[in-house]
């Protein structure tokens, strides 16, 4: 029995198994654990959700990810990105096989390949506006162009123009100059992208949804690309993590909800991850300390972080936002 995750329209929230999961059914059953932790079934009304969330097995705690945009499941076959917006103002986004306004609800499976959720039922009734657009291999199937084993091929035409239209925003919008950024290319490789080209070749977000943030980042140079498409909530935390991984190699860590032990913490002095925008998340048998970082390309920050310890340093990328909060967090206890 698969385990899933309910969130009810209501607010309410409740763990289980599911017995017989049936969409087009006005109720299912939930095996579930009673107050006294006695098994019990638990008769649910469709109506009445929101989502249901079912998780991939996991570890709990701290993991080290190594995933990446390639590994990301939307390409292959899904015919729609669809982006979800809540009646309660949540906002999440994926990919899904078909999707129609008059469907009593639909699936939806993560676009990225380290999202806890193998996929989610939405309730139609629990949402208030889905922005769907076709993906490149739905469009061109559909227009009788290709047929799916050429679908590849078209992807890497998509990324190419794409590539070509991104630089130009870039220079346009004075982000960079040519030579900045032909001497970046050097310097990284002619594989290397920028944060914005990758999250748009993996789906994530448009073209338009870039230029927007960065028409932000042009009157707000202090915001990061990252910060701005999170607020935007274009994006998700772990999917800026996700991309800057890719970009530079770099394992990650999801820093949500996770709470770091206060005698791992003093590995590194407050001003040090302050100052750096860092903090030890794992010390590993071999004495290395592994520190989160959401810019892991930068020399200075390992070389600070390393000047700051005896021990060996391995660097993972983190949310910029995650790692602010938990840093806070430790001193504030620590005050108290």
């Amino acid at each position: 029995m698969p385990k899933v995750i309910i969130k009810f329209i209501n607010g309410a929230e409740r763990t289980g198994n599911v017995l017989a999961f049936n969409v087009n059914l006005p109720t299912f059953p939930l095996n579930v654990m009673d107050d006294k932790g006695n098994p019990s079934i638990l008769k649910v009304n469709m109506n009445s959700v929101k989502a249901i969330y079912f998780p991939k097995a996991g570890e709990p705690g701290i993991q080290v990810r190594t995933e990446t945009l390639d590994q990301s499941v939307y390409s292959g076959g899904f015919g729609f990105k669809l982006v979800v917006e809540f009646n309660d103002g949540e906002v999440i986004n994926g990919s899904s096989q078909r999707y129609s306004p008059n469907d009593k609800g639909f699936f939806l499976v993560p676009m990225n390949p380290s999202d806890k959720n193998e996929r989610i039922y939405i309730n139609a009734k629990a949402v208030k506006h889905v922005d769907s657009r076709r993906l490149l291999g739905k469009v061109l199937i559909d227009q009788a162009k290709i047929d799916t084993t050429q679908l590849h091929t078209a992807l890497r035409y998509q990324c190419e123009k794409r590539e070509k239209k991104l630089g130009t925003i870039l220079t346009e919008e004075k982000m960079i100059t040519e030579e900045q950024l032909q001497k970046s290319l050097r310097i990284q490789g002619q594989s290397a992208k920028m944060l914005g080209e990758i999250l748009i070749d993996a789906g994530y977000i448009t073209p338009d949804q870039l230029e927007d943030a960065l028409e932000i980042q042009h009157e707000n140079r202090k915001k990061r690309l990252g910060q701005i498409l999170v607020e935007l909530k274009y994006v998700t935390p772990n999917d800026i993590c996700i991309a800057v991984a890719s970009q530079f190699h770099f394992p990650w860590v999801d820093l949500s909800n996770v709470e770091i032990p206060r005698d791992l913490a003093a590995a590194l002095p407050e001003e040090v991850m302050r100052e750096y925008g860092v903090i030890p998340i794992a010390k590993k048998e071999d004495a290395t300390l592994v520190v989160a970082t959401s810019q892991p390309q930068y020399s200075d920050i390992w070389l600070g972080v390393r000047k700051s310890t005896v021990m060996k340093v391995e660097l993972v990328v983190a949310y910029e936002g995650y790692i602010e909060t938990a840093i806070n967090s430790l001193f504030s206890q620590k005050e108290t």
